[in-house]
């Protein structure tokens, strides 16, 4: 009898401390007066005194006590669990002894596991929807990039001459605003050199107009050449060209056209040893004058040179 004793004790201190099964001793009326650290992990701590039918989530609403002790080899399905996790699934089995009624309940590893697949085929469709995520920003990242390409094309072109290649008459007053205002703010030097082929009519009427065309994207890649980075060379109508120089006082300016002249004087644009040259007018920034002036100075300096004999230099007075 001792022996059967202290099995009793051994188990019930298993059930009681390590099972990893949920164990209640309610009382008839449904109360619970005994319950083992499982079913606390569970249920939630202080679940003595609670009413069984409080601890499980019964979805019929028709939960009988009496009714589920009738068949002790019965397992019911329950759900039960804290509000802070999930609830599980437990089968439960209700033995009634003397006037309490013993509760056990198993875990539905079925549903565990039906969780488990659910949930890696949720992960795999992440993974999967992922993966497409990541191609589909590959594909908006390169079109964006080729967005950003035709959109500076599209701005390149809306500034660029097409003959010459060079800045054309807006993009020039853009610029020419910009530096002036830097130019006056800073004291810094500012030229502009204003150029036009000589006798240009004459080439377009004697070699005809592809020939006209040849000098002019001639002339334009000949003076790109020959200016700083910083400087802006553009095509301001015609035959006729302007050179920004920022950071250069009228002296330097004047040998620059003067190399520029001396240059195209030697080079054969058309193709047919037929001699091409320009003229120059050069105004340095007055700190007090506006655009219109300034470029007027230049204009009237250009026109001098052309009226002094062409293929030369003049400086704005």
């Amino acid at each position: 009898m001792d022996w059967d004793n202290r099995i009793y004790r051994e188990v019930f201190s298993y059930l009681k401390d390590r099972a990893p099964d949920l164990f209640f001793v309610l009382t008839q009326s449904g109360e619970v007066v005994e319950t083992n650290a499982y079913a606390e992990h569970v249920a939630g701590p202080q679940v003595v005194g609670k009413k069984f039918q409080d601890l499980i989530i019964d979805f019929t609403g028709q939960f009988d006590l009496i009714a589920a002790t009738r068949d002790p080899a019965k397992e019911h399905l329950y759900n039960i669990g804290d509000p802070v996790e999930l609830p599980q699934s437990y089968y439960f089995t209700f033995k009634k002894i003397a006037d309490h009624v013993m509760v056990f309940g198993r875990l539905d590893v079925e549903e565990i596991a039906g969780t488990r697949k659910e949930i890696l085929i949720l992960n795999q469709d992440l993974n999967n929807l992922t993966r497409e995520l990541h191609k589909k920003n590959a594909v908006l990242r390169r079109v964006n990039q080729e967005l950003e390409a035709a959109n500076e094309k599209i701005l390149e072109l809306t500034r660029t001459d097409p003959l010459t290649q060079l800045a054309n008459r807006r993009y020039f007053d853009e610029r020419i605003t910009e530096m002036v205002s830097l130019a006056k703010r800073r004291s810094q030097p500012l030229s502009i050199i204003m150029t036009d082929l000589d006798r240009f009519k004459h080439v377009n009427d004697t070699f005809g107009h592809d020939a006209g065309d040849r000098v002019l994207a001639g002339y334009a890649q000949l003076m790109k050449q020959m200016v700083r980075t910083e400087d802006l060379v553009a095509r301001f109508g015609g035959e006729e060209f302007m050179i920004l120089l920022p950071h250069t006082d009228s002296g330097q300016a004047f040998a620059l056209a003067e190399r520029i002249r001396e240059r195209l004087s030697q080079e054969d644009v058309i193709g047919n040893n037929h001699i091409v040259t320009a003229s120059f007018g050069i105004s340095q920034l007055r700190q007090d004058e506006t655009i219109p002036d300034f470029i007027k100075r230049a204009d009237r300096a250009l026109y001098q040179a052309k009226e002094s004999g062409r293929n030369r230099t003049a400086l704005a007075a």
